[in-house]
């Protein structure tokens, strides 16, 4: 009598798990969560400031609509509505808002682009350094949390709590980024 039941638990334990059943939901559902928390806290790599700008990598604090911390390998600066400044040999210089490649964030937009995404398909399950994450490829266009996108999209959701773990976006340009989420603090953009 046991023998049947543990090969019963054996051939279940066994199978492939499930596809979600509306992967788009998902995708839209994680993405959101990123607006709703107001903002996020990310490793970036890649043409973070368009196809014009060469690539960077680094870190970022993004509080919507209109506050950003940047700390790449060669630059660092914060914008605020109270003004911008730019790191330059150790010390904190005001600049004009327009010289650096950062723009404010529209979570309008966002949303819109959210809504626009389309292609949806779950790829499976694939663990990154912060959580077990279900991997979603899609197509997008405009401003997404994290990315400019214009084409292909590849997002990490972590199976907990939803949010995004990683989001991977290449425009028509051939230009891409990454951006890998840090959900263990908040977004901090102070003027300095």
């Amino acid at each position: 009598m046991k023998t049947p039941l543990l090969l019963a638990l054996l051939a279940t334990a066994t199978l492939p798990t499930l596809a979600h059943a509306d992967p788009a939901a998902d995708v839209r559902a994680a993405l959101g969560k990123v607006l709703d928390a107001g903002g996020f806290r990310a490793k970036v790599s890649g043409h973070l400031f368009g196809p014009d700008v060469p690539p960077v990598s680094g870190t970022v604090d993004v509080l919507y609509p209109d506050r950003a911390h940047v700390r790449s390998d060669g630059l660092e600066f914060i914008v605020t509505p109270g003004g911008a400044w730019i790191a330059a040999l150790g010390y904190w210089t005001p600049t004009d808002r327009s010289l650096l490649p950062v723009s404010d964030f529209d979570p309008p937009a966002m949303r819109r682009a959210i809504a626009g995404i389309r292609d949806v398909r779950e790829e499976g399950p694939s663990p990154t350094a912060q959580c077990e994450a279900r991997v979603y490829a899609f197509r997008a266009s405009g401003q997404l949390p994290g990315a400019e996108a214009d084409g292909d999209v590849r997002l990490w959701v972590c199976e907990g709590h939803g949010r995004p773990a990683r989001l991977r976006a290449k425009d028509t340009s051939g230009g891409q980024v990454e951006v890998e989420f840090d959900w263990s603090r908040r977004p901090v953009v102070e003027e300095p």
